[in-house]
């Protein structure tokens, strides 16, 4: 996985008036903190953002000017509620061997045989919260639900192990297979 790198520019202003020149200008407010570095408040352009986030990226790297770049996991993003509109993003700066948690998709893969059998897919949960080293978080958690069937549940417990561990309990169901009707 390839880390996008955003060209940032440092913020003077700050606060609500400040924010909406920005977004006005097609710039969005950015905050950089962590427990190794200063908080810092920059500006990014809304089109190169939108593309990291179009494409699922979970860490960035921040090229501020006259700086060293920061490598940063994306921690909040804010939407406007009716457009989508990114409006302000908060960014953790890490280190690779940092330990991070977060919430990632969870996506399915294959053609389950409980489907075939009449059953119904039922996605349960969308997200999951993991933990993990910072050089190793990925885009989503895939799934292979081929041989799901049908009146069966895919559990955390039955995720593939990969570089995270899971932080939601293993009995939780993820992935389901209705049992079809009667009729």
């Amino acid at each position: 996985m390839s880390i996008p790198t955003l060209q940032a520019s440092n913020r003077e202003k700050v606060g609500k008036g400040a924010s909406r020149s920005l977004r006005r200008d097609n710039m969005i407010p950015v905050v950089v903190y962590g427990s190794k570095v200063e908080t810092t408040h920059h500006a990014v352009d809304a089109k190169e953002l939108d593309t990291a986030l179009l494409h699922h990226a979970r860490v960035i790297m921040l090229a501020v000017e006259g700086k060293e770049p920061i490598k940063a996991v994306i921690r909040e993003v804010q939407r406007h509620p009716v457009t989508e509109e990114v409006r302000h993003v908060d960014l953790l700066a890490v280190q690779d061997d940092d330990v991070v948690t977060l919430r990632i998709p969870v996506k399915h893969i294959g053609n389950p045989v409980g489907v075939k059998q009449g059953g119904q897919l039922r996605q349960l949960v969308t997200k999951l919260e993991i933990s993990c080293k910072a050089i190793d978080i990925p885009s989503f958690v895939e799934v292979d639900i081929t041989n799901l069937e049908a009146g069966r549940n895919l559990l955390v417990k039955d995720l593939p192990k990969a570089a995270y561990t899971f932080i939601a309990p293993p009995h939780i169901a993820v992935m389901q297979i209705t049992k079809p009707r009667a009729k």
